[in-house]
């Protein structure tokens, strides 16, 4: 099997022929438009996140990581399909959603834990894992963000081969991302980071709760925002601006910043809290 190293290249390599496909072939890859509100971006740009998969998926067939490569897809599957649907103006709507990750998040938690021989740690991962996703997803807002956030907790976790070449697949995103975006990952892209995150961070806190570390920017940010919509009689799955990335761009903090600043507290959390 190649090092997980090689991930870097092969992400590259078919991001780029997917963006070559999308332009001059076959329109396949769903568009997000600009829009007023959220979507500040001056023109629609493709959502290539269902692309990630396939550049790490080799590392999960060589170690025959079945569930973990089922979770995955049907992540991926749940976010494309939103995806392409709210490039017509109709997403899937939450609920589908939340049933379909709710599926993804059981895969995982089975990854992780027989439910039959541990039933009450297997709910725990199933939890963890369906709010992970959510977390990562709704850190999908900013350029450069959700990729590079998801990179160092994949790279700093540890773990199997495929583990780390998925922490590689989505650093090579980046560039495509931050800090002139010409891509962005979607809820495709979004929605199987998370998972992944969630199989990386499992095992550790299974052993010890300072774990949560490796994703202290995303349950933070994810806690405050619900906390915010909750508390201002919002449904908590409608996007707003009130997120950490916000709030830091609202206090000054130019954009294209954004991103290192919050990778930069990522590692620190890492390097601090985790041990």
């Amino acid at each position: 099997m190649i090092a997980p190293e090689w991930a870097l290249a092969i992400t590259t390599a078919i991001v780029a022929l997917g963006v070559v496909c999308n332009r001059h072939v076959l329109g396949w890859l769903p568009d997000d438009p600009p829009r007023p509100g959220r979507k500040l971006h001056a023109r629609p740009l493709p959502l290539a996140g269902v692309l990630l998969l396939p550049a790490f998926a080799p590392w999960l067939v060589a170690t025959a990581s079945w569930w973990q490569l089922g979770a995955l897809g049907i992540a991926g599957v749940t976010g494309f399909l939103d995806d392409r649907g709210k490039e017509h103006g109709k997403d899937l709507g939450w609920r589908p959603k939340a049933v379909l990750l709710a599926l993804a998040a059981a895969v995982a938690a089975q990854a992780l834990v027989d439910a039959r021989q541990e039933p009450t740690t297997w709910l725990a991962m199933f939890v963890f894992a369906f709010l992970l996703t959510n977390a990562t997803n709704f850190l999908d807002n900013t350029d450069g963000v959700c990729a590079g956030l998801a990179a160092i907790t994949l790279l700093t976790a540890g773990g199997p081969p495929w583990l780390i070449a998925a922490g590689y697949t989505a650093l090579a995103f980046l560039p495509w991302n931050w800090p002139h975006p010409r891509l962005f990952l979607g809820d495709a892209g979004a929605y199987t980071l998370g998972i992944a995150s969630a199989l990386a961070v499992g095992p550790h806190l299974r052993i010890e709760y300072t774990a949560l570390s490796l994703v202290a920017v995303q349950c933070v940010d994810f806690v405050q925002v619900i906390a915010a919509r909750l508390w201002l009689g919002l449904p908590p799955w409608v996007g707003d601006r009130r997120h950490l990335t916000h709030i830091a761009q609202n206090l000054g903090l130019p954009r294209v910043l954004v991103a290192p600043v919050f990778a930069a507290l990522a590692l620190v959390a890492v390097l601090v809290l985790f041990h």
